[in-house]
């Protein structure tokens, strides 16, 4: 029985080497179990198949006997693709990951550990691949929104955000954002960008730097309508991200009300009575021409501004401007 077992082993390894998709459905109608180890580097068939870039066998592996197939086999079958993909830079591997992950609910597969081992394996510069993994997984589950904005958080990747952003991604993809009218709120659009920060407690055991820097981005891809939220966050979780944070707001287009001002002046943080002298000074002039033209043309600009605005034939000056790269040029 031993010995059938190990023959039969031995044939389903050498199918799936050779590419051989016939003689495989041949072999699996014995009723095996496909969990069985079939190499020496503890590798099963479906992640021997994905190892060797066998999209068809994959694809027929999971579809006729997915529900025979563990757990563990599914997930070690994501980490091969990852890993291959990472090795060789071959995004058919990235297909194979999707067919895999795709294959099982939510319920039934922890997707939050292939997303964790995803930003852990392709952080590899360039970030291309990391970047192509969160387009895809966007595209496909937009319900992971909120799990892959909390690891780009969480691993500090402002290079893939930048990119995902210029790559036409919106913040509505990125982020977890309820749109919808509330009315307790006295804004009609509630744009909670900043919730998952917080719901998280990210902003408090990141380096003030990198989470300034993501911030930053998300002023810059966002239009008007979403910055009052973006303060509101600020202004109800006091944290050291008052300064140019603030200042990015403001050049945004925001304007405090009176009561606001008052309760950023009433704060003990020691940066706030700074930038509430440098608000009120920067409204008591009168705005330039320039600014004013910046605010028109971002307001207009109903979706990820850091897109949009590349795809303006401006000067890279005017759109450097456009985009608030420097808090010093009103």
């Amino acid at each position: 029985m031993e010995d059938d077992k190990a023959a039969w082993t031995t044939q389903v390894r050498q199918a799936i080497q050779s590419g051989n998709l016939e003689g495989l459905k041949e072999l699996t109608k014995t009723g095996q179990n496909l969990d069985t180890m079939i190499d020496d580097d503890g590798n099963t068939a479906l992640s021997l198949a994905t190892y060797l870039g066998h999209e068809e066998m994959v694809g027929f592996l999971l579809q006729t006997h997915g529900s025979s197939l563990s757990r563990e086999d599914i997930l070690s079958s994501c980490l091969t693709a990852l890993y291959t993909l990472a090795s060789t830079r071959n995004t058919q591997y990235l297909h194979i990951l999707v067919t895999v992950m795709t294959s099982r609910s939510r319920t039934q597969l922890p997707y939050v550990v292939v997303l964790q081992a995803a930003f852990k394996i392709l952080r590899t510069p360039p970030k291309d691949l990391l970047v192509l993994f969160c387009e895809t997984a966007l595209r496909l589950m937009p319900d992971l929104c909120r799990d892959i904005s909390l690891n780009m958080v969480l691993y500090e990747e402002t290079e893939c955000y930048w990119q995902l952003l210029s790559h036409g991604i919106s913040l509505n993809d990125i982020w977890p954002v309820n749109c919808e009218e509330n009315p307790y709120s006295k804004y009609d659009t509630a744009h909670n960008l900043f919730d998952i920060y917080f719901t998280h407690g990210c902003l408090f055991t990141l380096h003030t730097s990198s989470r300034n820097k993501i911030t930053k981005m998300t002023i810059q891809a966002a239009n008007g309508e979403a910055s009052p939220a973006v303060l509101y966050v600020i202004q109800n979780f006091p944290t050291d991200l008052y300064d140019d944070v603030f200042k990015f707001l403001t050049l945004a287009g925001f304007k405090m009300s009176p009561a606001a001002v008052q309760r950023m002046a009433n704060m003990t943080i020691n940066t706030a009575g700074h930038l509430i002298r440098w608000y009120k000074d920067f409204y008591c002039r009168p705005q330039s021409l320039k600014h004013l033209c910046r605010l028109t043309v971002r307001q207009n600009l109903r979706t990820n501004v850091v897109h949009a605005v590349q795809q303006i034939l401006l000067p890279e000056d005017l759109k450097r401007y456009l985009l608030i790269t420097d808090l010093s040029s009103y």
